[in-house]
């Protein structure tokens, strides 16, 4: 195991360190380590006996070097606890209710409340994939209730004076109205491009769809982008969410987002090295109830709410399938784009799926 630390502390002397910096009880042995796995970006381990979760960041990831950055890796911990604090007003129980970290060169690490077992994916029916994606558009819905508690607009960045806000400052409904213009961009650009494909039917759907989109009625949130099934803990009394990537924006944007990755998009990617594991392909009939339920929820019967949230959803399928043009359009893909998207030939049948998911739109 290689950790984000310029010291050559072995594994428990780093957690005793860290456990020490929180004024916890240290464990006494390497056979009281209780591994949780790893993700992307961290270690986690399990401290049984405060419940709690310990992450320590990794030197390596997506085959990279991870250089330290004080200000990324604060924004990133800090961002985290406002959206866990912002989850918990919501009266939801989703997130962990306590939230630590600590940045420096030496020691960096995160705790939180650990918040139970994960039945995962697989050991999910269909019914209880609804059952959950509904409890999690109910609380998306629930984010919008609430003004963001950090100002700006975008991902978290650290500013001038230690305070965290979004990376963009200005007004949301001209934010919005820019964005709109990029998405047209790419739509029409497809509808230039070489490939097969039924050009007037996505021409129609698209110029009604896109011209429809929300502006006036929207407002900034702070919610989360990432809601891959990884960051589910799925448990007998609910769902929880963990390990956010948080974001002030629409929350039809980023409920879109949920919804876009469960019908399509994850179980597309089930041969890249990043989701192989996950089998997602053998999960499709999960994916695609969580997103019912996930729009149950988050509409709550309002015809507005679910035709706001159909274009941003179609929207989420332009922007993928041009990014998947812009790839094959490369003379090379990086070591991360291909553990993200796969290899060429792989990223060629994608777009060829979801040029047919444009068309049925």
């Amino acid at each position: 195991m290689q950790f984000l630390t310029t010291t050559t502390l072995s594994e428990q002397e780093l957690i005793n360190k860290a456990l020490k910096h929180e004024g916890l009880k240290q464990i006494s042995s390497d056979s009281d380590i209780t591994r949780l796995g790893e993700g992307a970006w961290h270690y986690a381990y399990l401290i049984e006996g405060e419940q709690l979760v310990l992450r320590i960041p990794k030197r390596v990831s997506y085959e990279k070097e991870v250089v330290f950055n004080q200000d990324e890796l604060t924004a990133d911990y800090a961002g985290t606890k406002a959206f866990y604090q912002q989850a918990n007003r919501t009266g939801i129980r989703m997130c962990p209710e306590h939230y630590e970290y600590h940045v420096s060169e030496d020691l960096t690490y995160t705790i939180e409340s650990y918040v139970g077992k994960s039945i995962g994916l697989a050991g999910q029916t269909p019914e209880q994939s609804k059952l959950y994606g509904r409890e999690l558009g109910e609380f998306f819905l629930a984010l919008e209730e609430l003004d963001s508690p950090i100002p700006g607009i975008g991902y978290i960045t650290v500013g001038g004076q230690g305070d965290i806000k979004g990376l963009y400052e200005g007004d949301l409904s001209a934010f919005i109205r820019e964005e709109t213009g990029e998405y047209r961009e790419e739509w029409e650009s497809l509808l230039e491009s070489p490939y097969s494909f039924d050009k007037e039917k996505v021409r129609k759907t698209g110029e009604g769809l896109i011209s429809a989109r929300s502006v006036e009625r929207e407002k900034l949130v702070l919610t989360n982008q990432d809601t891959s099934p990884e960051n589910m803990i799925f448990t007998s009394s609910g769902v929880r969410m963990i390990d956010p990537f948080p974001i002030i924006y629409t929350g039809t944007s980023l409920a879109a987002n949920y919804v876009f990755n469960y019908q399509t998009l994850f179980h597309s990617l089930h041969n890249t090295k990043r989701h192989g594991k996950n089998q997602y392909h053998l999960l499709i009939p999960q994916l695609k109830a969580s997103a019912e339920g996930f729009v149950e929820g988050y509409t709550n019967d309002s015809k507005q709410k679910w035709n706001d949230l159909n274009v941003e959803v179609y929207l989420k399928l332009v922007t993928m399938t041009h990014e998947h043009d812009l790839l094959l359009k490369l003379d090379s893909l990086s070591p991360e784009q291909m553990i993200r998207y796969g290899t060429n030939e792989q990223i060629e049948e994608r777009l060829g799926l979801l040029l047919k998911e444009l068309e049925a739109f």
